[in-house]
């Protein structure tokens, strides 16, 4: 008889369960499963057997809904969650308040002091880690949830902009 397991040809195999599954098996690669009477070679399950089938639907329900596709453009108002647009004078007068210098905010941030003097200035806009910090630091928030409004018009059935499209309104 044939391992299911290795492929290798064996005359005596014994069946086992491995991660729920039968399975027969030579000597060898029974020691990786539990053996349908309890005994076996390798680690015990949780529950000394194969699992029940409300287990397995359960499993499988659950593994669905991690697999099903969302529809992102679905129906509905959709938010994101964007960076205020006055994000560098809340920074500065936040920093202010606390009787800080640049240079103390840097070093608390972990940061180089340029680059708390460009935040202030608003000539950059501050990853995500870096806004986390800054509102953590300095208790402001610095986020905000927007409404996402969704475009109407494309002349193409997918409501996607094709060439086509881009051709007819010149």
């Amino acid at each position: 008889m044939i391992c299911e397991m290795c492929g290798k040809q064996s005359e005596y195999t014994k069946t086992i369960f491995i991660e729920g599954t039968q399975l027969k098996v030579c000597k060898e690669c029974s020691r990786f499963g539990e053996s349908s009477d309890g005994k076996g070679g390798g680690k015990k399950s949780a529950t000394g057997a194969a699992p029940s089938r409300a287990m397995v639907a359960e499993r499988l329900q659950a593994r669905e809904r991690r697999m099903r596709t969302r529809d992102v453009y679905q129906e509905g108002e959709i938010t994101a969650v964007d960076l205020v647009p006055e994000y560098a004078r809340i920074i500065r007068d936040a920093r202010m308040a606390r009787n800080l210098k640049q240079e103390e905010l840097a070093a608390k941030l972990n940061e180089r002091v340029s680059i708390v003097a460009k935040l202030e200035n608003g000539s950059i806009r501050p990853s995500d880690t870096l806004i986390k910090k800054l509102e953590k630091e300095l208790g402001v928030k610095l986020t905000e949830k927007v409404s996402v409004v969704k475009t109407e018009g494309g002349h193409s059935a997918g409501k996607v902009l094709t060439l086509g499209d881009l051709i007819k309104k010149k």
